[in-house]
């Protein structure tokens, strides 16, 4: 997969390349990010001889079929990344067949997202009135969107400061005069501790059923929490500690994928997944599908929508690729004695 890191921070300065980096206040210089570092320590174990005569990377999940398992994360404030905006994505996860997630701080109107025919989800933050967040599900399912996903850790910045890179994006769309799908004007704001327990997930989780679509809860990192939300309902849950965005302490989200196994929950995951390589162990440690965020936002910066198609198909045909050598037709074909990890 191309590397557009170099190129991003070129187009964008030292400032926005920053927040997209996102390292945390708690994050020394020599630091690496332990969500990279955590995936760079899997291995794989190629099998040989297994007479299999192509290779389907494909992948089904909520009653829609995916060109391979992995879509495209929600980020905040898009068109200061870019121009187009998450629409260039948009179009180019719709040519490819690959779902997007989209955050209600981009900028880009919900409806100009979804009439690319891309498959769309709508992230909201678990905080403010419920019949806001309601108001929100409602749009969303307006424009044909395939539903929800619902972030419940750190879903607003608690204390003055502490943004990613030391960097106020909602500052930004202010300046800007923007827009965002979850406010009239700017970024919602929301309240800095959210109240939020499982009596608000229950309304919201019967709102969206109740207008045919699926939610997701995204910020999940204990097993008990997976399973509470698999028991009401939730339709899945993704492993996510938010790109060690908030604090470096946080525990790599592939380490705490491997626990996960015990709450029964449709998993996704996300968190520094920059790899062919890395949705590979994720899939075999029971991610049904993998998120990938910033390496595209770079390509976005970078180069546009016709960076963003490099990159995703280059990562599709990656997969393909290293299928082929683990001696599999299908990555559901892949066990776990293929995977190692490095001590």
């Amino acid at each position: 997969m191309k590397d557009f890191r170099e190129a991003s921070r070129a187009a964008l300065g030292d400032e926005l390349y920053g927040y997209l980096c996102g390292r945390p206040h708690d994050m020394n210089a020599g630091d690496v990010d332990p969500n990279e570092l955590a995936w760079s320590r899997y291995r794989l174990v190629p099998r040989v001889l297994q007479g299999h005569a192509g290779v389907d990377v494909s992948c089904k999940l909520f009653g829609s079929e995916y060109a391979a398992p992995f879509g495209v994360g929600a980020f905040a404030a898009d068109r200061l990344f870019g121009e187009a905006g998450v629409g260039a994505i948009a179009r180019v996860c719709a040519s490819l067949g690959l779902p997007l997630f989209v955050s209600e701080e981009a900028v880009t109107p919900l409806a100009d997202i979804a009439a690319t025919g891309v498959n769309c989800w709508l992230q909201l933050r678990a905080a403010g009135p419920i019949e806001r967040a309601v108001r929100l599900v409602e749009h969303a399912a307006s424009v044909g969107c395939q539903g929800i996903v619902l972030t419940v850790l750190a879903p607003v910045h608690p204390v003055p400061g502490l943004h990613p890179g030391g960097v106020d994006v909602t500052a930004h769309v202010a300046q800007r005069g923007w827009a965002t799908i979850g406010a009239s004007e700017g970024v919602a704001k929301l309240p800095a501790f959210p109240s939020w327990s499982m009596s608000e997930l229950h309304t919201l989780l019967d709102a969206v059923h109740a207008l045919g679509m699926r939610l997701v809860v995204k910020g999940v990192m204990h097993p008990a929490d997976a399973r509470a939300c698999h028991l009401a309902g939730c339709d899945g849950v993704m492993v996510s500690n938010i790109g060690v965005r908030q604090s470096y302490r946080w525990a790599p989200v592939s380490d705490v994928l491997e626990r996960m196994h015990e709450s029964e929950a449709t998993l996704l995951v996300d968190g520094g997944l920059r790899h062919a390589a890395d949705i590979v162990a994720a899939r075999v440690l029971g991610a049904q599908l993998s998120i990938i965020v910033r390496p595209v936002v770079h390509a976005l910066a970078a180069g546009g929508e016709a960076a963003v198609n490099e990159l995703l198909r280059g990562l599709i045909g990656e997969l393909q690729a290293i299928c082929a050598w683990m001696g599999a037709a299908t990555l559901a074909d892949i066990t776990r004695d293929q995977l190692t990890k490095l001590n």
